[in-house]
């Protein structure tokens, strides 16, 4: 297998490793009230399964630099794939909630462990692999949403579920074919314990959890948001969170190739200025369908083009042995940390209104960029010295 091959097959990883939590948004209302849940409680069960799916990078990063990235990757897929089962039988809150955890545990393996099998591999030019392998999933899950509402509307919420857990095992098992290994043979403790000593990774980790500190909330509300604020039906407010996705996909390419050719911390800067002027827009332009456009067009390039050159800067302050690690660390932190979000929005949501929400994630987002100038245009590279990015 060549390294396109291995990259398009990274991309229906990490596709379907997104898509399983995106099912939720669009269907929020009929598994709210099918379960007698509310927006708070929901929002709260997505909060521990974030934070599981954060703690896991604990775990998973360490294991591909110990076992091998490949082998984490396809027992990632399984778990996660596998665990959708239990949403046939789920009935209530709880074995919902059981469900949902199991998911979390399965997904949150792949993240590090994908990033770090990338920074090896794809050596020359990382940001932009990175972006490709954000647009390869993306090009998958953009239409989860709108897939999942089809299948949820005509058969069940549960089908949506258990139609991407197929798909999340047949993927494992493609993995059978790749024969990329890195293998590392340190202990899982004393690289956890090294990473948090890495110059310059705290900086990155504050910023990556003040993003998840809105991108997530706003991830989950927005179908909702739309359809309860702004007067789209169902159907249309998934549609919307699908187009984000797709100019997610540009966003994704766009960021690594710039990063390569401008700079990691430049890029980032002014990719955090569109994403709170993208929710200013929303919250403040008069006319609805205007305000809703404008978001998505600079929110979903925005959003999504940070990612590339995050991950670089994160993997490129640590030692190769020690990547996945540094990775999983980064990860706990921006998404486990990040998840938050859901509940803080779900809170507000339902305290005071869905627009007291997204003026709170508006607010953070303003956190971010400021925080975004403090991050260093030129890092420590622990093998080759002091580079700019």
């Amino acid at each position: 297998m060549n390294k396109r091959l291995l990259l398009v097959l990274l991309g229906a990883a990490h596709s379907l490793n997104h898509s399983l939590f995106l099912i939720l948004p669009p269907l929020l209302n009929t598994i709210a009230k099918e379960l007698g849940a509310s927006l708070e409680i929901i929002g709260f069960l997505v909060t521990v399964s974030g934070l599981i799916y954060g703690a896991g990078a604990l775990i998973g990063g360490p294991w591909s630099d110990r076992l091998g990235e490949v082998k984490v990757i396809r027992t990632s897929l399984a778990l996660s794939g596998a665990s959708t089962l239990m949403f046939i039988v789920a009935r209530d809150v709880i074995t919902f909630s059981v469900g949902l955890l199991l998911m979390g545990v399965g997904a949150s393996l792949y993240h590090p462990t994908a990033n770090n099998l990338i920074s090896k591999v794809f050596q020359a030019k990382t940001a932009e692999a990175m972006g490709l392998h954000g647009v390869g999933g993306n090009v998958g899950f953009m239409f989860t949403p709108s897939i999942a509402v089809v299948l949820g509307l005509a058969f069940g919420w549960r089908v949506s579920y258990v139609f991407f857990g197929l798909l999340s095992l047949l993927v494992s098992f493609l993995f059978l074919l790749t024969p990329y290994q890195t293998a590392r043979n340190k202990s899982v403790e004393n690289r956890i314990f090294h990473v948090f000593k890495i110059p310059g990774l705290w900086i990155l980790i504050v910023f990556g959890v003040v993003i998840g500190l809105y991108s997530q909330g706003i991830g989950l509300f927005f179908p909702t948001f739309l359809s309860q604020r702004r007067g789209f039906s169902v159907e249309l407010a998934a549609h919307a969170a699908t187009f984000i996705l797709v100019l997610g996909t540009i966003g994704q390419w766009l960021g690594g190739r710039a990063a390569d050719l401008i700079g990691c911390a430049k890029i980032i800067v002014a990719l955090s200025v569109s994403v709170l002027a993208g929710l200013l827009l929303l919250l403040f332009v008069p006319n609805p369908l205007m305000g809703v456009f404008l978001f998505i067009l600079l929110y979903g390039v925005a959003s999504y083009g940070q990612q590339p050159p995050l991950t670089v800067l994160a993997g490129l302050i640590a030692p190769e042995e020690e990547r996945g690690a540094a990775y999983g660390v980064f990860f706990f932190f921006t998404f486990g940390l990040g998840s938050v979000s859901t509940t803080l929005a779900g809170y507000y949501a339902e305290r005071y209104s869905l627009d007291a929400a997204f003026h709170a994630m508006a607010l953070i987002s303003l956190v971010a960029l400021l925080l975004s100038f403090l991050i260093p245009a030129r890092i420590r590279h622990p093998n080759k010295g002091s580079l700019d990015y």
